[in-house]
């Protein structure tokens, strides 16, 4: 048979599992339940808590245990467990290993003593420049102005005891950035933040900023906009819808095969040799109007340049027709370059008739050495028209 348990508040109810032959046990048990300061060994603390005739069903029960007021003084501690059959007068089965008793009891010895001990004395643990409470993989719980969760897997609950405003800041320098994250598996994924430079409070996600209000109080959105319901304007009528659509080298690829290459300066580049080209295909709603293109690209030969191009495909007859946008000249081994288009005419998007898509050739018609031309990211700023 085995046990595992969990604690909360001293006194505190425990929470255990047991089995019987491998199997949840089913039934009524004597328990025994003893405390002490090491894992293995060390001192028992206060009494024998015996338990008679406890119901047991599906191999979970559930006790209160009261081990006395100086149990607990910010000390690991451990419960031993012994259990016999409820009608049995034999000796009580040691069950192995102890169970660990967590965090929680201890907070009934801070909340009466602790100011006349050092830190790391209490349950709160003490690091440099960190305080921690539980243990890493634990499910200890923080509730503040509030003895219990909102939703069962809350960790940390805030409660404002006010029918006014009432919540929590995040405060930082005068030229800080504080945010509020979201991570998983140990690792960033999003954030919110304010830029107190810009006065803007931004969303960010995968270390891209992808909504912003500005310091006009203007929402900025850098990629597309899809909206399920309906769309009303307040101000009296319709207006201008300025829009952004990014590419990096994820989204250049090269043809039908999507066998362009990375390199780490450079971006999206071609093998060497390569007569092929960089595509990036635009996804743009209809009616936009195209303001400009920002392309950052690398240019480290004078003997080669990167020519960029818009190609529309029109949808009947799938013949192209073809644009050039922009030719780098001369080179720069250590500095990532611009082409910053304004189309003149401007460009608008009639997904009705024609695909379309950017693509970067070299001059040559074969590509240089990895890394000497390379598209590292291209930006397109559209407007559109709200009724």
């Amino acid at each position: 048979m085995l046990a595992a348990g969990l604690a909360q508040a001293e006194p505190f109810v425990f929470q255990g599992q047991l089995n019987d032959m491998g199997s949840p046990a089913d039934g009524v048990y004597d328990l025994e339940f003893l405390l002490f300061d090491s894992e293995t060994g060390g001192s028992q603390i206060g009494t024998v808590q015996g338990i008679d005739d406890l119901e047991v069903s599906n191999g979970s029960f559930t006790t209160e245990l009261d081990f006395g007021d100086d149990a607990f003084d910010g000390s690991s501690r451990w419960v031993e467990i012994r259990v016999r059959a409820g009608d049995s007068v034999d000796a009580f089965t040691l069950l192995d290993p102890r169970a660990k008793i967590g965090s929680t009891p201890q907070a009934s010895y801070a909340s009466r003593a602790g100011v006349a001990d050092s830190v790391v004395d209490q349950f709160w643990t003490q690091a440099p420049g960190i305080l921690m409470i539980g243990e890493h993989n634990g499910r200890d719980q923080v509730f503040i102005n509030r003895d219990n969760n909102i939703e069962s897997t809350d960790v940390f609950v805030v409660h404002s005891a006010v029918n006014g405003s009432g919540g929590m800041t995040i405060s930082s320098y005068a030229n800080g950035l504080p945010y509020y994250g979201y991570a998983t598996g140990g690792f960033s994924r999003a954030k919110t933040y304010y830029d107190p430079v810009t006065d803007a409070w931004v969303v960010s996600k995968g270390g891209s900023d992808l909504l912003e209000i500005d310091e006009n109080d203007d929402v900025i959105i850098t990629n597309n906009l899809i909206v399920g319901g309906t769309i009303t304007s307040m101000g009296g009528g319709g207006g201008t819808l300025v829009g952004y659509e990014s590419h990096t080298p994820d989204s250049i690829f090269r043809d039908f095969g999507f066998d362009r290459t990375f390199n780490a300066f450079a971006g999206a580049i071609q093998p060497t040799g390569s007569t092929g080209y960089l595509r990036s295909d635009l996804d743009l709603p209809h009616g936009a109007v195209i303001t400009n293109i920002r392309v950052e690209y690398v240019d480290r030969t004078s003997t080669n340049n990167l020519r960029l191009e818009l190609w529309r495909r029109e949808l009947t007859t799938l013949s192209y027709s073809v644009d050039v946008l922009a030719t780098s000249s001369g080179s720069d081994n250590n500095t990532v370059q611009v082409f910053d288009i304004t189309p003149d005419p401007a460009i608008v998007i009639d997904n009705t008739v024609c695909t379309y898509a950017l693509r970067g050739f070299t001059t040559s018609g074969s590509w240089p050495s990895a890394g000497f031309i390379g598209i590292r990211a291209i930006t397109i700023e559209y407007e559109q028209t709200i009724p």
